[in-house]
Parts: C-alpha cells; sequence; structure tokens
C-alpha cells in the first residue's frame, strides 16, 4: 500500500510537483538522449528533503565514436553513458546536494562479458549515484 507503479517517461514523470519521497532507478538513465531534463524532472517531483539512489554504468575513460553511435551499443545503455564528473555536474545543476557518484570496481567483471569484441571494462564501470533535494 506504500508503493505505487505508473507508466510514464523518465523525462515527464506522471506525478505531481513535490509528492515523491524517494526516486530508486537502477540503469535506464543511459536510455535517456536528455539527461538533465530526467535530473530536473527528478528534483521536480521530490519533496524537500527527497532523495534519489540510481545505479547505472558511467565512463571512467572517453567512450570510442563507433560505440556511441552504435545502436546496439546505446540499447545495452552503454552508448549514452556519461563520464562521472558529468552525471555530478548534470544533478549540481538540477539542484541536487550531498551528491555522491560511486563507481562499484567489482562489477568490471560482468561488464567486461557484456562484448566478446569489446573491452569495455576499460571505459565503464557500475555506480551507485545518490542525491537529494535540500530540505528547505
Amino acid at each position: 500500500e506504500n508503493v505505487e507503479f505508473r507508466l510514464g517517461e523518465i523525462e515527464h514523470l506522471p506525478v505531481s510537483d513535490e509528492t515523491i519521497d524517494v526516486i530508486i532507478s537502477n540503469c535506464v538513465l543511459n536510455l535517456s538522449p536528455d539527461k538533465q531534463q530526467v535530473f530536473e524532472e527528478a528534483y521536480r517531483v521530490l519533496c524537500p528533503g527527497g532523495r534519489v539512489a540510481i545505479s547505472d554504468v558511467v565512463l571512467t575513460a572517453a567512450l570510442p565514436d563507433e560505440l556511441r553511435a552504435d545502436l546496439d551499443s546505446i540499447a545495452e545503455c552503454v552508448g549514452g553513458a556519461s563520464r562521472i564528473d558529468e552525471v555530478e555536474t548534470l544533478l549540481d545543476q538540477a539542484g541536487f546536494q550531498d551528491i555522491q557518484i560511486e563507481p562499484i570496481d567489482e562489477t568490471r567483471d560482468f561488464i567486461r562479458e557484456w562484448g566478446d569484441d569489446r573491452d569495455l571494462d576499460d571505459v565503464l564501470v557500475s555506480a551507485r549515484i545518490t542525491g537529494a533535494k535540500p530540505s528547505g
């Protein structure tokens, strides 16, 4: 009774302003072409003091252009990945505080298996991404 699921787009959440306490997301941010809009929308719907908790892959180095443009790579959450500093800037520009982006080094093993012909673990790592909307 404390959870509700709604169909919507990550860039246009189907909820009113300041009605959500926590936003949890697992590896979908990279599928959005407008990440700034995603974070601004998250900020809009969060109550003061609300938090985002995201698990997603982030870039640790420049992604080769051929991977960024490859449709399979985009669908696999690789082509749309952002650098850690870019994600931090996007969160900050949206208004979030207490931003933390913690790479999870243990994920390099499974990322290595994502592509037989690519060494993705050289440029990608999974990360815990958190931020808070100021209390007031």
